[in-house]
């Protein structure tokens, strides 16, 4: 007898993600250089090795994790209160908000994806549009779909030197690109409900300034969006000319009950796998809803204790992890940015994250989506993964997301094999 799952199981059952399935397959077979120096060299899955030491340090220092009889008991799921202090102590200290943050309005998730999926639970009905920049982080479109059924539409960012090689491209976003693209879904008679931005951007790199950013917002106003800032790499600007201002720094917001920001210690603190998002909003109604169905989201509390303690060493934190933390992005930047330019790879100008959008147009054998996949092929023919444009709803094919933040000697093997893929790549297409 056959188990029948629901249907919407079902049409989940052969769903697989590509970065989800590409970062598997790396971690499944990783590269290691005693032992297993065959494997995947993954510069595909942003996250950052850079600060592994320091990080190791300070969470195994005696006292960090410390059970007690409180973590025996159930407790707010939407944070416990000495955690949300924390949280809006810290972006009260770095996002400069033009007051400080309030711990009410502060719900701490189980990670950044289980932000979005709060955020189109609570925002948007089955149906709607949330629109969003691309390229982009393509699990923006898994999020806020795969659940609860909200519709995302690309706002294409398009390379205005269409197949021009060598000059500096733009993929720029303005605030009239975003209201032509609302006015267009209008027109076809969709419900458009919200507009979601990262900040600084993935895969851009690019740090929007507070300027643009009330464009945009005053945008959604007028057409009655919510405006959802992710802000998960505000803490990681490497670029010492380039300073990032959070929504939160706004002194006046267009509409603050439509305004929500994401933030998470899976990028700016290095701690993907501890699992800890927040969601920063005015909307008291947001904010009830999310506390009455918290049970869902819930971070440990022994996790959210010891969370809290290295939010509030300040000195940890401003003088030793973050100052490194930056500097640390910075050389690794510079270096592959160097390396990938003796190769012939043009790199977009970029001042935060754990990655550079690469242009690899040059290299295919046809100035297509096959010609690109073609080249993704050969990159993991020779176990070095990188995201094609493609993959990141980027509609002009040959661009790649290289990240950068891995552990250097892993770093280093990864570029080598790149420059070994385009040499082979080179000889190889030229019989095609």
């Amino acid at each position: 007898m056959t188990c029948r799952l629901s249907k919407r199981a079902q049409q989940m059952v052969d769903k697989r993600d590509f970065l989800d399935h590409y970062t598997m397959l790396c971690m499944h077979d990783p590269f290691d250089e005693n032992t297993n120096k065959e494997g995947y060299v993954n510069l595909g899955t942003s996250v950052s090795a850079l600060c592994e030491d320091i990080i190791l340090k300070r969470v195994n220092e005696p006292h960090l994790f410390e059970f007690d009889s409180k973590e025996q008991h159930y407790f707010p799921m939407w944070g416990v209160p000495e955690f949300r202090e924390a949280i809006a102590s810290c972006l009260t200290r770095h996002f400069a908000p033009s007051s400080p943050v309030c711990p009410e309005n502060v719900l701490v998730v189980n990670g950044g994806v289980a932000a979005m999926e709060v955020l189109a639970c609570c925002l948007l009905d089955p149906g709607d549009v949330l629109l969003t920049p691309s390229p982009c982080y393509a699990r923006i479109f898994v999020n806020f779909s795969e659940r609860f059924e909200v519709h995302v539409v690309d706002v294409l960012l398009r390379d205005k030197n269409e197949i021009s090689i060598g000059e500096t491209s733009t993929f720029e976003l303005t605030a009239d690109v975003l209201e032509a693209a609302i006015m267009e879904q209008l027109a076809r008679g969709s419900t458009v409900k919200a507009f979601f931005l990262v900040n600084p951007n993935n895969p851009l790199g690019e740090v929007y300034g507070p300027k643009l950013v009330l464009q945009l917002m005053e945008v959604c106003h007028r057409y009655g969006l919510h405006f959802i800032s992710d802000e998960a790499y505000a803490l990681s600007i490497y670029e010492s000319q380039t300073t990032f201002q959070s929504v939160l720094s706004q002194p006046s917001l267009p509409d603050p009950q439509r305004t929500h920001v994401i933030w998470s210690f899976s990028k700016d603190m290095n701690l993907a796998g501890i699992r800890i998002g927040a969601v920063i909003t005015q909307n008291k109604d947001l904010l009830h809803v999310v506390k009455n169905t918290s049970m869902y989201t819930a971070v440990p509390a022994i996790v959210q204790k010891a969370a809290t303690k290295l939010l509030n060493d300040a000195v940890w934190m401003d003088e030793v992890f973050l100052p490194i933390h930056q500097q640390r992005l910075c050389e690794a930047a510079h270096k592959t940015r160097s390396t990938l330019a003796s190769l012939g790879v043009e790199v977009r100008p970029a001042q935060a994250g754990f990655f550079l959008w690469a242009d690899f147009r040059r290299f295919l054998p046809t100035l297509n989506h096959d010609g690109e996949l073609a080249l993704f092929k050969h990159f993991m023919a020779r176990k070095v993964y990188v995201t094609p444009g493609s993959e990141m709803r980027c509609a002009d094919p040959g661009w790649f997301r290289i990240v950068f933040s891995a552990a250097p000697h892993i770093l280093e093997e990864g570029l080598s094999r790149i420059a070994d893929t385009l040499k082979e790549f080179n000889i190889t297409k030229q019989d095609l």
